[in-house]
């Protein structure tokens, strides 16, 4: 996660590459050329900001997806917080929602902590809105609001001083466990995110900050295969999905 967030803030601007993907929200495209290089990792696919910014907050939309038949195709969303030099601090909904689906994780310095949002317990095709804000003074809230049922719930936690240099929104899995599809398969839909900057500056995934595009492959590099992606950013860096790759 660290190397994540270090490359993150590097903010080395390149034409991130597109994947193909399945009908018109998985077509082939690019991302804006403002977008940083490519991340490749072993669990992840979605979109991290830094280019040197200090970030105070992410949030993001998502459609809750009912389960896949595979288990291992399976996963869960998140938005975060990161930093080059600290923990970062983690929300995350899993696939199928239900009580107990939603946890966050984050650090008082010695160890890593979990909770959960028992008061939320989104169903499958809810819109559920995942938000991680730092106040800057030690503590980190975590909220979830499934605005389907109408339903709020907030986590504060108390974390040792750390600047957060990235901020994350991506799907999640476990490469060990997947079965590759027979066609690309959206697993996540994210909309409406939103990142604000320590100094108040508002904005989205692209920006005003370098963005880089985070890729999960079999070997955690460009030399692996496709497991799931996110090659298409849209709605001004709001919107995009994650997709299960028939290469996975």
């Amino acid at each position: 996660m660290r190397k994540l967030y270090a490359a993150a803030a590097a903010g080395v601007t390149v034409t991130a590459l597109g994947f193909t993907g399945a009908g018109a929200a998985g077509a082939a495209s690019t991302v804006p050329q403002s977008a940083g290089p490519l991340i490749y990792t072993t669990s992840q696919a979605g979109y991290v900001t830094g280019g040197g910014r200090l970030f105070r907050f992410v949030a993001t939309t998502v459609v809750v997806p009912y389960l896949q038949f595979q288990a291992g195709n399976n996963g869960s969303a998140e938005v975060v917080l990161g930093s080059r030099v600290g923990p970062p601090a983690t929300l995350r909904v899993a696939a199928g929602g239900g009580t107990g689906s939603i946890s966050y994780v984050w650090s008082s310095g010695t160890e890593f902590h979990t909770g959960h949002l028992y008061g939320v317990a989104p169903a499958p095709g809810d819109l559920l809105r995942l938000s991680v804000y730092y106040d800057r003074l030690g503590h980190d809230f975590f909220t979830a609001t499934d605005t389907t049922q109408g339903v709020t719930q907030t986590a504060r936690v108390d974390v040792v001083p750390v600047i957060y240099t990235a901020a994350e929104a991506a799907g999640v899995i476990d490469n060990a466990t997947v079965a590759a599809p027979k066609t690309d398969t959206r697993l996540w839909a994210f909309s409406g995110t939103r990142v604000t900057t320590y100094t108040g500056v508002h904005g989205t995934l692209l920006g005003p900050w370098t963005t880089d595009q985070v890729i999960d492959t079999t070997t955690g590099t460009s030399a692996g295969a496709v497991v799931i992606s996110s090659p298409v950013l849209w709605n001004n860096g709001q919107n995009f999905g994650v997709w299960l790759r028939t290469t996975a």
